[in-house]
């Protein structure tokens, strides 16, 4: 038994050939080598361009420092302004919802517009046991402050000397 099993493996090994199954590995081995080669030659030329455009772009970017530094304050302040203005609008819209209450102008077509103070003011005159809210003063109207752009901005050079120009 033990005769017939070598006998067995030796003729598989001696009917193999080893040189057509060995030589298609080491051919891919070889060819896989010089693409990593390739490869690799590749990666190194990309590195030291990345590196040139770095070291250029870099000072040139950060000879920019000061016009960002000037950028970052015009963004900051211009937050401030937009949010100085939507508080106005705020402002602005309560008080003309205290006029919408005051004339009693719930209908905005042009009969509703016109003849609806007019008998909100007669009807108040009967009843004044409730103070609405007023946007009145001492019997004069009080405007709600409204911003002013060249606290935010500046007044531009160039600006004045074209109104004054004019």
């Amino acid at each position: 038994m033990v005769e017939q099993t070598a006998r067995d493996y030796a003729q598989i090994i001696q009917s193999a050939d080893l040189e057509k199954e060995i030589n298609p590995l080491c051919n891919n081995i070889d060819d896989m080598l010089a693409r990593l080669d390739e490869f690799e030659t590749v990666l190194a030329s990309v590195r030291a361009e990345s590196n040139g455009i770095m070291a250029n772009h870099v000072c040139s970017i950060l000879g920019f420092i000061e016009n960002f530094d000037e950028l970052r304050r015009r963004i900051d302040s211009l937050d401030t302004f937009v949010a100085t203005v939507n508080e106005n609008l705020n402002e602005v819209e309560r008080s003309v919802d205290v006029a919408e209450q005051e004339l009693n102008v719930t209908d905005y077509s042009i009969k509703g517009l016109l003849l609806k103070p007019l008998k909100a003011r007669l009807s108040t005159a009967d009843t004044t046991d409730t103070k609405p809210k007023t946007n009145l003063v001492n019997g004069e109207f009080q405007p709600v402050p409204i911003f002013k752009a060249d606290e935010y901005f500046g007044i531009r050079t160039d600006e004045t000397n074209i109104s004054d120009s004019i």
